[in-house]
């Protein structure tokens, strides 16, 4: 399976973090169609342009919860991997794939993306990079 790009949705709420996260992803090719800090503006902007992941916090603005927004996404068959400092144990839906703790290093982020979208589409990746905890055990 060749590596293209990924359509991104960042669910994060602190705008400097929000800007690290989506220029290491464009350095690895990725698109990121846009920023969110809200449970509606998420849905908002992956209603209008579903993404193929969504890379979500849990703590988000407004009170806002990013496990809200990952299971409301995941329900409408969008896949999300927690990036946070405060990883949940589980995802709850078997499109909340895993979480890459923060801090993150912006070379590992890009493997750790690649294999949570393998995850997402039904495979399971080879080296599967420490940086990502996922929800399920590989086959």
């Amino acid at each position: 399976m060749p590596n293209l790009p990924l359509k991104l949705l960042i669910i994060e709420d602190e705008a400097l973090v929000a800007m690290l996260i989506e220029d290491a992803l464009a350095l690895h090719g990725h698109h990121v169609i846009g920023i969110a800090d809200t449970v509606a503006s998420a849905i908002a902007m992956a209603d209008a342009e579903p993404p193929d992941l969504v890379l979500c916090d849990v703590k988000l603005a407004d009170g806002d919860s990013g496990l809200t927004a990952a299971q409301l996404l995941a329900h409408r068959g969008i896949p999300c991997v927690f990036l946070s400092g405060n990883c949940p144990e589980r995802g709850g839906h078997p499109l909340v794939i895993g979480c890459i703790a923060k801090p993150f290093r912006a070379g590992s982020l890009g493997s750790a993306v690649r294999a949570a979208h393998i995850v997402a589409q039904g495979g399971w990746p080879e080296h599967p990079p420490a940086t990502l905890r996922l929800y399920r055990e590989g086959r």
